[in-house]
């Protein structure tokens, strides 16, 4: 269920977010808050997700939100934008537990009944557009799917080729007390985050810049965020265990499916996309890597026209 505001907005508003809520997820006898946020006019709904990772955060799509409130016109003319963080994410709740693909999906499809209108479009980036085409084989509903940058494996199984036990090892370690605390605060130092964010989020973005590192630092580095990071890193989060396991998700799609690839995308990420491409209604090139929904989210408005 979701929380009520806190108090009006007026539907013409042009900040990043209009509204921030909160909504109670119940699954399996527990419960888990979740942030969200709407911004934008009373004009065709579009559900945002956030891509998957250590920095993970609804704010990514903060220059896109931007762009589009910041057109003329009135509030039915823009559109309505609903930005969600993934549970154990951003501004959610960061509890200890068993996180998988499969327990994304299953928010994702209830987030997207309980708190979308039927028509609601969907805008997903990096592993969450991967998520989601796992959620569409569990009921998720949309009227059309446009992912950007879209990924499906995470970074060890995607350096390595393949998944390892060894993998699992590593997650034990990052989410035992003490040591799983050091280890977590190593590898999210100013230098981890930095190098991260020039080989595979940023060409010339905010996590290059300080004011950035240190944003993005705040957010890796919240009580409880070691769990679901290190879940994703080590390929807990992974939707499918083959590479054909999404394209075969996508094929079946009833609604269009439009693909932004990022043009400086990491090689096997690149690769990923692309291929994803050959089964998309539509294809569309944005400059930029894993991050380029936030970095160019401005060029992205305009590419696709909301």
């Amino acid at each position: 269920m979701a929380q009520a505001p806190l108090g009006p907005t007026e539907a013409s508003a042009k900040a990043s977010h209009d509204r921030d809520l909160t909504y109670v997820w119940s699954h399996e006898g527990q419960t888990i808050r979740v942030a969200y946020g709407i911004s934008g006019g009373d004009g065709p709904a579009w559900l945002l997700l956030p891509a998957l990772s250590t920095i993970s955060s609804r704010q990514e799509w903060q220059p896109f939100i931007e762009a589009i409130c910041g057109r003329s016109g009135d509030a039915d003319s823009l559109p309505r934008l609903i930005s969600v963080d993934w549970p154990g994410f951003g501004g959610s709740e960061r509890r200890r537990l068993a996180y998988d693909a499969d327990l994304l999906a299953a928010f994702l499809v209830d987030f997207r009944r309980d708190c979308c209108p039927v028509d609601c479009g969907l805008l997903a980036a990096g592993h969450g557009a991967g998520i989601a085409l796992l959620a569409a084989t569990r009921g998720l509903q949309t009227k059309e799917w446009v992912v950007v940058a879209p990924t499906w494996r995470g970074p060890f199984p995607t350096m390595a080729g393949r998944r390892s036990r060894a993998f699992n090892a590593i997650r034990f370690l990052v989410e035992i007390p003490l040591i799983g605390s050091l280890l977590y605060r190593l590898n999210t130092s100013a230098g981890v985050l930095g190098w991260m964010s020039r080989r595979h989020v940023d060409v010339t973005g905010p996590g290059l810049t300080q004011a950035g590192l240190e944003a993005r630092q705040r957010i890796a580095r919240q009580p409880g965020a070691r769990f679901a990071s290190a879940a994703f890193v080590t390929g807990g989060l992974d939707p499918f265990g083959r590479p054909d396991g999404w394209l075969i998700a996508a094929s079946a799609l009833q609604q269009p499916l439009t693909v932004v690839i990022a043009d400086q995308s990491p090689p096997k990420s690149l690769a990923a996309m692309t291929a994803l491409s050959a089964v998309a209604s539509r294809v569309l090139h944005l400059p930029g890597r894993l991050g380029s929904h936030e970095e160019f989210g401005p060029d992205l408005a305009k590419l696709l026209e909301y």
